[in-house]
Parts: C-alpha cells; sequence; structure tokens
C-alpha cells in the first residue's frame, strides 16, 4: 500500500513538473514565436510530453487494459525510443538548409538587385525562409505566381524578405514585388495587428502622387507572405555612388538630395514620415530622376516592438531620437538624408561602430569628421548646411524638408556662379595676357 502511495505521489509531482513547464513554455512561446527559436522550443515540449507519457503509462494500463509487465516494459521502451528520435530527428533540421529555399537560390542566382534593404551588420544576408520560397515559387512546371503576380526574377532580398521582377497578367506591365514576412519578427498575437496596419499604411502611401514617389499599385497577401507591387524602376540604387572610388560630382549629389526633399516634402505635409531613408532606399534612374522606395512600410513595422524587442529601422541612418525610441516627426528623415548627404559627399558613414550601441552612442553624442576631410570639393556653406541637417537637436536641424532643400539649391546656385566667376575672370586674364605679350597667355585663377 505504501508503495502504491509512494507510485501516486511520484506521478503527481511529475504532473505538477509538466504543469510548471508548460507555464513556461507558454510564456516563452510569446517571447519567440516563430523562428529557430520557437522550433526548438516546441521541440523540446514534444519530447517532454512523450516522456511524461512514458512514466504515466503503467497507471493507463492497470486501468484500462490487462498486460504483464513484459508488455508493459516494451511499450515504455519504444515510447522513450519515439522520443529520442522526435528529438534526434527534430533537431536535425535546425543544422541543414531547407531544400526549397536552396532551390530557390540556385534559381535566382546572380540576381542581387536594386534599391533594396541593406545587409545586416555582420553583412550576411538572411537566409529566405521555406515558407516564403513555397508562396513565391508554387511550381517548377508553371510560372511562378505570388498572388495573381507571375514571378520573372529575384532582384534582391534584405531583412524583411525578398523582391521580385514581376508581372501583371491583367495589365501586362513589369511590376516590383516586394515580399514582408512579419510571422518572424512580432509576438503571435500580434502579428494581425502589425499586418493590418501596413495594409492600412500601404493604401495611405499608395494615395500619394509625387514624381519622386514610387508608386504602388496592390498589397495583398499569399498564404503567409505579404507583399506590395509598386512601380517596377530601371537604374541603380544610391548605394551605388557611396564609395569613394565611385563618388558623384558635388552638383549632381545636391541635385540628388534636393529630390529626395521634394519627395520628403510631399510626404510629410500628407502626414507620412518615412522612418528608414537611406541609400538603398533612393533610386537613381537613367535619365537623372530620382524615386524614393519604402515609404509606410518602416512606420508600419516600427508601430509595434518586436519579439526581441529589436528597433527596426537602419542604425547607420537613424536619427537620435528613433535610437531612443521617442515619436518622431519629419525632422527624423532630415537627420537620415542628411546621413545619406554625408555618406555620398565623403564615401564614409558620420557614425559608425562594432555594434548597434557603439553606433547609437556615437550618433546622439559624437560629432562626425568633417567631410571636407575626405572631399575637397566641398566648400564650407555645403558643410555648414550639412551639419545643420545632422544636428543632434531637431530644433537645430532644417525644420521642413522644403527649407532643406531650398537652402541646397541656393548652395548649387552659388557654387554654379562662383564656377562661372573664376572661369569668366581666367579668360579674361588669358586675354590680357596674350595682349601683353606674355609667353603662352599666361592664365592666373584668383580663388
Amino acid at each position: 500500500m505504501e508503495s502504491g502511495t509512494d507510485y501516486l505521489l511520484g506521478q503527481l509531482l511529475s504532473l505538477i513538473f509538466y504543469i510548471m513547464t508548460l507555464i513556461i513554455y507558454n510564456r516563452v512561446r510569446r517571447e519567440y514565436a516563430g523562428g529557430k527559436i520557437a522550433d526548438a522550443i516546441n521541440l523540446i515540449m514534444m519530447f517532454l510530453a512523450i516522456l511524461l507519457i512514458t512514466d504515466s503509462i503503467d497507471y493507463f494500463l492497470q486501468a484500462f487494459l490487462s498486460v504483464g509487465n513484459d508488455i508493459k516494459l516494451i511499450i515504455k521502451i519504444l515510447l522513450k525510443l519515439l522520443a529520442l528520435s522526435v528529438l534526434f530527428f527534430g533537431g536535425l533540421r535546425f543544422f541543414s538548409k531547407p531544400r526549397v529555399a536552396m532551390r530557390i537560390e540556385h534559381d535566382f542566382s546572380g540576381t542581387e538587385g536594386i534599391g533594396l534593404a541593406s545587409p545586416s551588420l555582420s553583412g550576411e544576408m538572411p537566409v529566405i525562409p521555406e515558407t516564403v520560397a513555397d508562396a513565391a515559387i508554387r511550381s517548377q512546371k508553371t510560372q511562378p505566381t505570388l498572388g495573381r503576380y507571375e514571378i520573372i526574377e529575384q532582384i534582391g532580398k534584405g531583412a524583411m524578405g525578398i523582391v521580385y521582377k514581376g508581372r501583371d497578367p491583367k495589365l501586362q506591365r513589369l511590376t516590383a514585388i516586394k515580399t514582408i514576412r512579419f510571422v518572424d519578427d512580432y509576438d503571435e498575437d500580434k502579428v494581425e495587428k502589425v499586418k493590418a496596419y501596413f495594409y492600412h499604411e500601404a493604401e495611405i502611401v499608395a494615395k500619394l502622387s509625387h514624381k519622386n514617389i514610387v508608386k504602388i499599385y496592390d498589397v495583398g497577401e499569399d498564404l503567409d507572405l505579404s507583399y506590395l507591387a509598386m512601380e517596377y524602376l530601371e537604374g541603380q540604387s544610391l548605394e551605388t555612388y557611396c564609395q569613394e572610388d565611385s563618388r558623384l560630382p558635388i552638383s549632381r549629389i545636391i541635385d540628388i538630395i534636393t529630390q529626395v526633399c521634394d519627395a520628403l516634402e510631399y510626404a510629410h505635409i500628407h502626414g507620412i514620415v518615412h522612418r528608414d531613408i537611406k541609400p538603398g532606399n533612393i533610386m537613381v534612374l537613367k535619365n537623372g530622376e530620382v524615386k524614393v522606395t519604402d515609404f509606410g512600410i518602416a512606420r508600419a513595422v516600427d508601430s509595434t516592438k518586436t519579439r526581441t524587442g529589436i528597433i527596426k529601422g537602419t542604425p547607420y541612418y537613424m536619427s537620435p531620437e528613433q535610437a531612443r525610441g521617442q515619436k518622431l516627426d519629419g525632422r527624423a528623415d532630415i537627420f537620415s538624408l542628411g546621413v545619406v548627404f554625408y555618406h555620398i559627399l565623403s564615401g564614409k558613414l558620420p557614425f559608425n561602430g562594432e555594434n548597434l550601441a557603439a553606433i547609437m552612442y556615437q550618433t546622439a553624442n559624437t560629432d562626425p569628421t568633417p567631410p571636407s576631410d575626405y572631399n575637397t570639393e566641398e566648400g564650407p556653406p555645403v558643410v555648414d548646411g550639412l551639419n545643420r541637417a545632422i544636428a543632434k537637436n531637431p530644433q537645430e536641424r532644417f525644420q521642413t524638408a522644403a527649407k532643406m532643400a531650398e537652402e541646397l539649391r541656393r548652395l548649387h546656385i552659388e557654387k554654379e556662379n562662383l564656377d562661372f566667376a573664376d572661369l569668366d575672370q581666367a579668360l579674361t586674364l588669358e586675354t590680357q595676357g596674350r595682349a601683353e605679350g606674355l609667353p603662352g597667355g599666361t592664365v592666373v585663377i584668383q580663388q
């Protein structure tokens, strides 16, 4: 009798242990909804559940079946083998690459693209989630589709998803299709809320009509994958011109920045703050026109914290107030554009560091190296305008994108006038020199 009581007590303790584990599991699952951590947690819980059944099988067999001890032992051994098999074979998936992801990368190899999200701080692109691959490429025998759109090729990928070149069969036009997967970044109970907000933002941005803002044609969802169908652009992202060996003339840089200012001013007037201005979201077309992409996406994903509390946005270009999680207005975009301006002028980032914390500290507390140290073409007026754009205090920045554009255009005109004056002075001195018989018509240019 005493041994039976001990047995029941042991079973009760096992049950209490399992219930406590379930409570902990439920809390942890909310923190890590989606991704490999959640898969590992689910795997461990399945393993523990089978072990609990194994430990409790004696009671159930005695209550419902009349079997001998040998049969009980065999059943318990089989259940433990099942638990170990679940743990072993389930764990293998963490060390192998999904077949579908490998197939997609092979099919779309060499198509890294234009105007897309920058890689992570480590420089590594994220692996395409298997569900994304299944949604984007449904069949190897027919034309791949996403929603109603035919997928032609992958043109890039970033932290939030993949961008495809596609075709709208109804309207017979090319489109850029940007995919966004929320389940990996947000609590399970918040995913639907973020999706709804994303669709709402997309509808608002779709109503924007400005020559420097990429048009949004459609928004939708296929399986667990949200997507935007946008205007397809032929050109290059501004990232191409941020390297020291590919810098543009300062007049062209000012022209690009002022076009971005025009886009931001229009969006700000309509109540839209971009929140993720960076070279990868600025497209330079073959005709010289500039287009800003990803309006509304950053605001949607920033509306709710991610499961890990990660700040969405590109840290190198983030304003101090955005890094602190404060309420943002258009001046945050002006700061980010100022950082972009610095980057393409100098080929360097004004705020850099080995990790996110170091970058955020520099952004909030340190003054960058003057860009003129890297690019002697810049004059003091340009540097003054740049410094005003990246002022730590929003009150000290340009208060509107229109003011920033006005100032840069004024500097541009002044520089052109100065260049013309220098040329005119040089020609005058050359003419005088020739008239006076100076050898070779000596030219003297005064600065």
